[in-house]
């Protein structure tokens, strides 16, 4: 690539999501402890000498699906954003290697852009600061500026409300994505229809401190939860509630001491502490499911790389 920068774009996973009452603006306020995992997508990112213009190229294992316009993508977007902030209109070339699932509740899009502009900002001398991009970023997706931040973290409000965590995370994850696509809107709306006919509300936020303190504990005792989850298994559809039933069910026979959907869906995952077991664990389980990756936690995002 010559003068180019090559960025990693890692994943995050939920260990806890609560969701509240949408609010009068039709937004639902989250609260959840996001962390970072050592597997997702990465870009490449150089520029076209003389030309302006964005340029984004999508290769890798993962089936982008129909066609969408370029500047309906988000890699295109934070191109643009930063083009625009900077007030410099010179042309970059993006080819994106996806690994990340699509609509799978690890924030790929959000990890992709997130990474776009801290290379930019890299190539460009550091204009802005990192609150400067954490900002800039909620512009483009409310999960956005976690991945600014990256590691472990409480967050809260639409998700660009981010309290970084200091924990020690001496556990392995399994990710296990069944290839079923999850509408993070038709998930909420299922989750209002269920609360609307049960007349239920949701459940009271838990706060920092109590989170915090589940963390570091062992994750056999985690009383984490995601709200998305408890719809799914009660109201999805026959497939929905099978499947995810069918992997948590496995990850745990396989010694998972902690099981979870992440986001909306559709992957789940298990923590263990044991990473003999997990990478046991990941043998049984790839010859039963197509996408299957054993990760690790990230104390924090890894730097971007110019070659």
């Amino acid at each position: 690539m010559g003068d180019g920068i090559r960025v990693a774009a890692p994943c995050k996973i939920n260990l806890h999501l609560g969701v509240f009452d949408r609010r009068s603006d039709g937004y639902h306020p989250i609260e959840s402890i996001f962390q970072m995992l050592d597997f997702g997508d990465v870009l490449w990112i150089d520029s076209l000498k003389k030309r302006s213009g964005i340029e984004v190229h999508v290769e890798g294992p993962v089936p982008m699906g129909s066609f969408v316009p370029p500047e309906q993508n988000i890699v295109y977007k934070a191109v643009r954003l930063f083009q625009m902030e900077r007030g410099d209109e010179r042309g970059w070339h993006v080819r994106l290697e996806k690994a990340i699932p699509l609509g799978a509740g690890l924030g790929g899009g959000s990890a992709d852009a997130a990474a776009v502009l801290l290379a930019l900002n890299q190539v460009a001398g550091k204009p802005f600061s990192d609150a400067d991009l954490e900002h800039l970023s909620a512009r483009l997706g409310s999960d956005v500026p976690f991945f600014i931040k990256g590691g472990t973290a409480y967050v809260t409000g639409r998700g660009e409300q981010i309290s970084t965590v200091s924990a020690e995370t001496p556990w392995a994850v399994l990710l296990v994505n069944p290839g079923l696509h999850s509408s993070t809107p038709e998930a909420f709306a299922l989750l209002d229809t269920v609360r609307s006919d049960t007349q239920n509300s949701a459940k009271p936020p838990l706060g920092k401190e109590r989170l915090v303190q589940i963390l570091q504990s062992h994750p056999k005792n985690w009383t984490f939860y995601n709200d998305f989850l408890e719809v799914f298994l009660q109201r999805g559809s026959p497939e929905v509630q099978r499947t995810y039933q069918a992997i948590l069910s496995e990850l745990k026979d396989l010694g998972a001491e902690f099981v979870n959907l992440s986001g909306s869906g559709s992957t789940c995952f298990g923590v263990f502490s044991d990473l003999a077991r997990a990478k046991k664990a990941l043998e049984v389980l790839k010859t039963h499911w197509s996408f299957v990756e054993l990760c690790f936690p990230l104390a924090r995002r890894p730097n971007t790389v110019v070659e």
